[in-house]
């Protein structure tokens, strides 16, 4: 045994105890499977072959996803809790959990977690004169509405709960791709504040028009909006985390920390969240593809990934594509905004991206052109693609924006990279200042059908959220109907109620 000189002390510095990345990513992988399994419940199929599919596939993925990560790279139960703690805060400031005021968005929101809490699985809506199905991506709703049941305040904790767990495993991954605190937490921060210059298009907009809405500044574009991810969180979390979950899947594998059979398989699981996140998705598909083809960098564990996977999401492709014709859709001509919003929302966070070296330039291109021509197309009735689609590349964008942040070291390129940060952070700022104004969400009493119409925002065509019976592929007994006669107040008080008013009763 060798003795140590008198005068030294031996000083040991434990390890943090972590818990590995591919425990993490197995864990998500895991949980998106199994929205697709429960969708088999919703559809009709016998509980107790529901019940066999739950325990099996699931766990399956989540044993391949696994095994075909490598070890070494574990993430601290510090950046864990913080990442719980961000994703609690910024979920209950979403307005989840009711605590605080929830946008819009979340009437229906509301209405559809109710009808699948309070009705036996499969149920239907009497509507338009026939017997339609909710046909929606339904897989944020599905585990909160089993947990939470007939009771609202259950719902919407079970909601709560069940987003934070998803929001925090995508965060922690993320800390991943950064190393050391610093790196980190600049990532944290750039990811959190990422806007397009709104403000300055807002102020463009106010001179231009004379008045403008500073509660909401995205407007400014009016046909074209690049959400900020405070705007994903607060108005359409189920979209903006399964873009992300496709983002980080997709840096992972190209970072070399996991294989491509998980992003190939990360895109059909987060369908029944997002479809849109699937179509912006498939330009970085198809680069992944040609790479791993060209340099046959798989293996079969990346087969068996793509395998398993597809097969847990192929009855929500079939559910999705339920009579989906008749949504609509097509090229959208660019108008004057067009070049002035791509100016303010993606010049300038690119350009530099695009000069720096140390940038993947072939993501960075791919990520210009998606950027670039979303905005020219439609499906339904509003801008709901280009907002939606988006999610992926603008994730990307902010990732390496916020590498190249930790990089810098010229003065002048961190005066302009703080500047780009503060001036995209008034987005974010503007909709949590919002929710300080105004009142918590009132409790829902209407199903979706009664919501439709009364709802503050714009009422668009029901093909949007229903199909009918007879166009699924597949035969559905429903063995509930949602009633047809409908309270004559969806809600107890204004949606839009100054917080004042609340204190006040």
């Amino acid at each position: 045994m060798t003795s140590i000189p008198a005068g030294i002390v031996r000083v040991e510095h434990e390890r943090p105890v972590s818990v590995p990345l591919r425990t993490l990513t197995a864990a998500l992988i895991a949980l998106f499977a199994l929205d697709n399994i429960l969708l088999l419940g919703l559809l009709g199929i016998s509980p107790p072959l529901v019940v066999a599919l739950v325990l099996t596939l699931p766990v399956a993925l989540a044993c391949i996803v696994w095994k075909s990560m490598p070890g070494d790279c574990g993430i601290s139960l510090r950046t864990i809790f913080v990442c719980f703690a961000v994703a609690t805060i910024l979920l209950i400031l979403g307005g989840e959990g009711r605590l605080i005021f929830a946008t819009a968005d979340w009437q229906i929101r509301d209405a559809v977690l109710a009808d699948m809490g309070m009705h036996r699985w499969p149920f239907d809506y009497w509507l338009d004169g026939k017997s339609q199905l909710l046909r929606a991506p339904v897989g944020m709703y599905l585990v909160p509405a089993l947990f939470g049941g007939i009771s609202q305040v259950g719902r919407d904790w079970a909601l709560l709960a069940h987003n934070t767990l998803i929001l925090t495993l995508l965060l922690a991954q993320g800390a991943a791709l950064f190393e050391g605190q610093r790196a980190r937490w600049i990532a944290l921060i750039t990811f959190l504040t990422f806007s397009g210059l709104d403000v300055v298009g807002n102020l463009i907009h106010q001179w231009m028009a004379g008045e403008t809405d500073w509660d909401h500044i995205e407007y400014w574009a009016q046909n074209y909006q690049y959400s900020a991810h405070i705007t994903q969180i607060f108005w359409v979390p189920q979209h903006g985390m399964a873009g992300w979950s496709v983002a980080l899947t997709f840096l992972l594998w190209r970072r070399k920390m996991a294989p491509i059979g998980l992003f190939a398989a990360s895109i059909p699981l987060v369908a029944l969240w997002s479809p849109f996140a699937v179509l912006g998705a498939l330009p970085f598909a198809a680069f992944a593809s040609i790479c791993v083809v060209r340099t046959g960098a798989w293996g079969w564990r990346d087969v068996l990934l793509c395998l398993v996977a597809s097969a847990c999401s192929l009855p929500a492709f079939i559910y999705l594509s339920a009579d989906a014709a008749t949504v609509g859709g097509g090229p959208l001509p660019p108008d004057g905004t067009y070049g002035l919003f791509l100016l303010l929302e993606v010049m300038p966070f690119l350009l530099p991206l695009l000069r720096d070296r140390a940038t993947d330039r072939a993501i960075m291109l791919i990520t210009a052109g998606s950027l670039s021509l979303m905005p020219l197309w439609s499906i339904g009735s509003s801008n709901d693609f280009q907002m939606r689609a988006s999610i992926m590349a603008l994730a990307l964008l902010a990732l390496a924006y916020a590498d190249r942040a930790g990089r810098l070291e010229r003065w002048n390129d961190k005066i302009w990279f703080l500047a780009l940060i503060s001036l995209g952070s008034v987005t974010g700022a503007a909709e949590i200042a919002r929710d300080f104004r105004l009142s918590p969400s009132p409790t829902p009493h209407c199903s979706l059908v009664g919501v439709w119409n009364r709802q503050t925002g714009t009422a668009v065509p029901h093909a949007s959220y229903f199909a009918a019976r007879d166009a699924m592929p597949f035969r559905i007994d429903p063995v509930a109907r949602v009633a047809e006669t409908q309270p004559t107040r969806c809600w107890d008080r204004p949606w839009f109620s100054p917080r004042r008013d609340r204190e006040q009763q």
